[in-house]
């Protein structure tokens, strides 16, 4: 493995330190390809709204598949899961079919389609392979199944040049704790967390802090509308009992879906966020203050920390 050239990060995402990192991660991991390493995996996880598949999408963008000398070059292949799949043959299937080929219908031989898969890979110079939402192939409970495919993973990272990026919830974490509430009848020799880089989780912020005024300051400059202060707490709070929804997913829909080039003062600010949130949100909407009162507010922030503390140690 050479010198590491770590690609720009995106000015349309949100700079945290988590995001940043799993940025770094990815850049690093892509740069392990055909290297002699078996640990050419990462895994980044957290709750839904957090940036992963965002992050991802944006990273296999800039890798777009391209053709040199006649050769189709397939640098960064990004799979998405979107419904449970019970057997590597079914995650082979899909895998074949999002480079373009495809996969043979029916019963097939024993390793037919492994060998299909990995021969396209090295046809078409994949160099990382990125697959989100990977906790819809792993079984709700530890097993025979769950650890056939965590054992199939591990061939994977040992045998194909390209690096592996797993993306998912919180429950994607079995990949690597696969085993601590196994049975004893389950033989966990193959553990995928030996071929992986560090998990990066990613955080939601803590309120009342100078990342995440910086956070909503993001997006008033996005908006080209002057940044909040310490004093605009009350006006902070209540962006982030929105936040506490769905995270960026939740700001994006406040702030970027909607035209807002005609607000000029925060009263017109605050009845446009109010309209935003009752549009695509679901929860109470907290630009109410005849529904939630200030008191309120501050009792859900101070809930919502400690529950966040809680999970963080």
């Amino acid at each position: 493995m050479g010198h590491i050239t770590y690609a720009r990060y995106p000015e349309c995402l949100v700079e945290t330190d988590s995001l940043l990192t799993a940025w770094r991660s990815l850049c690093h991991v892509h740069s392990m390809y055909s290297s002699d390493y078996t640990n050419k995996g990462l895994l980044i996880y957290g709750a839904s709204g957090e940036g992963k598949s965002c992050l991802a999408s944006h990273y296999a963008k800039l890798h777009p598949k391209s053709e040199i000398d006649g050769r189709i070059h397939h640098p960064v292949l990004m799979y998405r899961f979107k419904e449970a799949k019970k057997t590597t043959s079914d995650i082979l299937k899909l895998l074949i079919d999002a480079l373009g080929v495809t996969p043979p219908k029916g019963r097939t031989e024993p390793g037919e389609l492994d060998k299909q898969f990995k021969t396209l890979v090295k046809n078409l110079n994949v160099e990382l392979i990125i697959l989100d939402e990977i906790q819809q192939v792993l079984p709700n409970t530890d097993g025979v199944q769950a650890l056939n495919t965590l054992k199939y993973f591990c061939a994977l990272l040992d045998e194909l040049p390209a690096s592996i990026v797993f993306i998912g919830s919180d429950r994607a974490m079995r990949l690597l704790k696969f085993g601590e509430l196994t049975p004893k009848n389950i033989d966990d020799n193959e553990q995928l967390s030996r071929r992986m880089l560090r998990p990066i989780k990613l955080e939601r912020f803590e309120p009342k802090t100078q990342k995440w005024l910086d956070c909503v300051n993001w997006y008033m400059d996005k908006l080209q509308l002057p940044s909040l202060t310490v004093n605009d707490g009350s006006l902070l709070n209540r962006i982030y009992i929105a936040y506490i929804e769905r995270s960026f997913s939740t700001l994006e829909c406040l702030f970027l879906r909607t035209d807002m080039s005609h607000i000029t003062n925060q009263a017109e600010l605050i009845k446009q966020l109010h309209e935003n949130y009752q549009l695509y949100c679901q929860h109470l909407n907290p630009f109410d203050e005849t529904n939630l009162s200030a008191i309120a507010v501050n009792e859900l922030i101070e809930d919502y920390t400690k529950s966040l503390r809680s999970e963080q140690s």
